[in-house]
């Protein structure tokens, strides 16, 4: 997760071979290579990342806002994370705004609400930390959930 969340900016570096050397070589660790090309406060708008596997979309992700806060911070607004299932389940992930640390490793968001919606549940909470690393995370309270059977669970 932690890359994902910045392929505009590495398509930048990618379109720029020159820039890519410099990037890689000034990149520490904690640090995503793309960030030291936009200084902080620089903002790149209307983002759409979709992640494949295998030759599949798995997952897609917008916002419609990502700043740069350092060489190891970003902030987005706005953000929409859709899972495709194998088995053509959807879920989502929806959340005003979050800010993740590469050296961390850790998304968060604390001014919800979060929402994740699956076919047999829905959450709601007041805020998300995720490490991304360990793909273990907690919600914030509030949090209300509606389970639901479906049909293919029931006895």
């Amino acid at each position: 997760m932690t890359w994902r969340f910045l392929l505009p900016l590495l398509s930048i570096v990618l379109l720029d071979p020159a820039r890519a050397g410099v990037a890689e070589q000034t990149a520490g660790a904690g640090e995503f290579p793309a960030l030291q090309l936009l200084p902080p406060g620089s903002v790149v708008r209307g983002i759409s990342l979709p992640r494949y596997e295998n030759h599949r979309v798995t997952a897609t992700l917008t916002a419609d806002r990502l700043e740069i806060l350092s060489r190891h911070e970003a902030r987005m607004k706005n953000i929409c994370s859709v899972l495709y299932g194998a088995n053509e389940e959807t879920s989502q992930v929806k959340m005003p705004g979050a800010r993740y640390n590469f050296r961390t490793e850790l998304l968060s968001s604390r001014k919800g609400p979060v929402q994740l919606i699956h076919p047999r549940y829905r959450v709601q909470a007041s805020g998300i930390i995720l490490h991304s690393a360990s793909h273990c995370g907690v919600l914030t309270g509030p949090v209300r959930t509606i389970l639901r059977h479906s049909a293919t669970t029931r006895p």
